[in-house]
């Protein structure tokens, strides 16, 4: 019997096949989807802070920035990262040569 910790971190590979780039993808976009969530509940709070003075609504407008500062670092890494994976992906292949044995043991005469 599979673990459920085993089918839950497989759902994953579900959505995305096991390509890490289209799971670099993936988490940018949900990135974004969180940053703009959090946006509206700044925004939101902000607003009814502004129109009824409420200490309450200015806490969670805080919250929502705060939660957008630590989003925005994330969707910054998380660019640059795709950036530097698609960029990896378009590069060919290195081939490495291997010394044999006798090429090696040469280096110490």
């Amino acid at each position: 019997m599979k673990s459920p910790l085993d089918t839950f971190f497989k759902l994953g590979d579900k959505v995305t096949g096991g390509d890490p780039k289209k799971m670099m993808d993936w988490n940018y976009y949900m990135l974004w989807v969180i940053f703009i969530a959090f946006f509206g509940v700044f925004l939101g709070n902000f607003w009814e802070f502004i129109q009824f003075q409420k200490v309450a609504n200015l806490g969670w407008a805080i919250f929502g920035l705060a939660i957008m500062w630590f989003q925005y670092g994330n969707l910054k890494q998380t660019y640059g990262m795709r950036k530097l994976l698609k960029k990896q992906k378009n590069e060919p292949q290195k081939t490495l040569k291997v010394e044999s044995f006798e090429e090696m043991m040469e280096e110490f005469k």
